[in-house]
């Protein structure tokens, strides 16, 4: 009993791991291209002038005015060069529905996502089925030993005696 389970366990790792990892690999890219078709880079104008950038600084923070695809207009502050003036065009981005947001998550970045995510999948998983094995190993050792002291209680007298 112990065999197969143990056997199935091994083939469990090997087979379910890397499917795991895999698994997680195209989630997290999937998950990255809803994110670029969701955001969209939208033109904003500079509503007010910038603060100065402070000492050693190029880029300050200022509010920003942009109207979202329903039509209705939204604010926000963003960085900007310090040099730029109010009614300057500032790229922002937004999602659909004219929220701001953060930039998408570039090409090579989402594939480093992805390596991080299948990695992390399939070294949990293989060391989950380890766990598991040395699980079963110890609860099967813990029956053998149990049943041979069992063994041993019942034939050690009458081997003493005969050895006496």
């Amino acid at each position: 009993m112990e065999g197969w389970i143990l056997l199935a366990l091994g083939v469990t790792g090997l087979i379910g791991a890397p499917l795991g990892g895999a698994s997680a690999w195209e989630a997290v890219l999937e998950g990255r291209a809803q994110q670029q078709a969701q955001r969209h880079l939208t033109e904003a104008v500079l509503v007010e002038d910038p603060a100065p950038a402070a000492r050693g600084s190029t880029r300050t923070r200022a509010t920003v005015g942009w109207t979202a695809p329903d039509g209705t207009t939204h604010t926000g502050r963003v960085p900007v060069g310090s040099h730029l003036e109010r009614g300057a065009r500032v790229p922002v981005w937004t999602d659909n529905d004219g929220e701001m947001t953060s930039a998408p998550v570039g090409p090579a970045a989402a594939r480093f996502d992805a390596a991080v995510a299948a990695l992390a999948v399939t070294v949990s998983l293989g060391l989950l089925v380890l766990a598991l094995h040395q699980l079963v190993r110890r609860r099967c050792e813990r029956r053998r030993a149990a049943q041979w002291g069992r063994e041993w209680a019942r034939i050690a007298p009458e081997w003493d005696r005969r050895n006496a």
